[in-house]
């Protein structure tokens, strides 16, 4: 079974609006993060995105192509990719902050990359270091991006990796890719195996396990997991692969979304209506962290610290990375649509605050991590589509 050319930037500032929450709670004076955080949101239906900081209180809106762009984070935190699987575009947005390890410096103001992609049906996104990856499903291509040239490089380096497929791509420490790989064994859009290849798309180490199907991915730099329908496949770096087999207790269900935290340095399996699970590289067992039929979102915070758990009847839970132990839990205001996904919420966390976004009402709410208590209301001109978390937690700007 499957599991579920140009930019023109036009900036209009505009204050926050903070504001009692739904259950009449006043907004709470709080010292804000590093003034660093910026939001980049994507809008449901227009092609507007907003630059939201939530340190000074102010809000841009931002002129782009296309509207509900998917959002990621690049590597350094200074970009976000925008991927617009559609309209065949992959294109990278400045937070104009540059981030060092102990500060960071404002280079320029909020603005669109120079660097884009019209790959066939650009769909995963992946970075490491300098180098990020989006994988083209329509054509079984990867479009190659460096954050060091966003500004000089007009086009992406595209290089093709054979049968097009619904795929994805992920890159270890020492530059090589883990890739998915179609192998037409099943009948279904999703690959079924993973293959080592070097950065032109040749093949370094081939497959050695073949499975039922392949969805969702993450690495740590030197081992990648991958969902499939036997359970958790392992790709290391040398090549070698294993599986981890799923619990007795899934049937035919298994795991598509899987996490990592770099901090915390842990695997999660997610599965929506299931549970989440820790995924044990020691003893390449799955283990249950919380099994609950309403749970509908989980994801960690920026630094890889805090997982964040969410469930469809409001309840939000922060979970210690280390050991999943429950920091805080409350049941908060989120909308969700009556039917689809057009203006669901999503969910983004920094050093100290967790964002909700409401796609139906147009706005974004903002809680305090450590207890969920409920900070401010973002009122924006459009309605959120996605989120994404730029810029650099650093607290002062160093001149030099």
């Amino acid at each position: 079974m499957i599991k579920k050319g140009f930019f023109l930037v036009a900036l209009a500032a505009v204050m926050l609006v903070s504001c009692d929450d739904d259950n009449g709670n006043e907004p709470i004076e709080i010292d804000t993060e590093g003034q660093f955080v910026r939001i980049l949101a994507s809008d449901v239906e227009a092609s507007n995105y907003y630059v939201i900081n939530p340190s000074e209180g102010t809000l841009e809106t931002v002129a782009g192509q296309y509207a509900a762009g998917r959002l990621y984070t690049s590597p350094s935190g200074r970009y976000v990719s925008v991927i617009n699987t559609s309209e065949n575009s992959a294109a990278f947005f400045d937070s104009g902050i540059e981030g060092h390890e102990d500060h960071a410096h404002i280079k320029g103001t909020p603005k669109w990359a120079l660097t884009k992609s019209t790959g066939n049906r650009p769909v995963h996104f992946y970075g490491r270091g300098d180098n990020m990856l989006v994988f083209n499903d329509g054509d079984g291509t990867i479009s190659h991006f460096k954050e060091s040239t966003l500004h000089s490089e007009a086009s992406a380096r595209t290089f093709s990796i054979g049968t097009a497929h619904h795929g994805a791509p992920a890159l270890f420490k020492n530059g090589t890719i883990a890739v998915t790989q179609k192998d037409g064994s099943t009948a279904w859009t999703l690959p079924e195996r993973v293959r080592v290849i070097d950065m032109d798309g040749n093949e370094l180490h081939a497959s050695t396990i073949q499975t039922g199907g392949i969805h969702g991915e993450a690495g740590n730099g030197e081992t990648v997991l991958f969902g499939c329908v036997e359970g958790i496949l392992r790709v290391n770096q040398d090549g070698t692969q294993s599986l981890i087999a799923n619990p007795a207790s899934f049937g035919d269900e298994w795991i598509g979304s899987i996490l990592y935290g770099a901090e915390s340095e842990v695997f999660i399996g997610f599965d929506s209506g299931r549970g989440v699970y820790e995924i044990d590289l020691a003893t390449e067992t799955i283990e249950v962290i919380e099994e609950n039929d309403k749970l509908v979102a989980a994801t960690f915070d920026w630094e890889g610290h805090n997982l964040i758990l969410v469930y469809s009847d409001g309840l939000v839970k922060v979970l210690d990375g280390h050991g999943f132990t429950t920091i805080a839990s409350k049941n908060l205001e989120i909308n969700f649509p009556e039917s689809g996904s057009t203006g669901a919420p999503t969910y983004v966390a920094s050093e100290e605050f967790l964002y909700i976004s409401d796609g139906i009402n147009g706005s974004i709410s903002m809680y305090k991590k450590e207890n969920l208590e409920f900070v401010s209301r973002i009122d924006l001109p459009g309605k959120p589509a996605r989120m994404a978390l730029m810029g650099n937690l650093a607290h002062d700007d160093h001149e030099h």
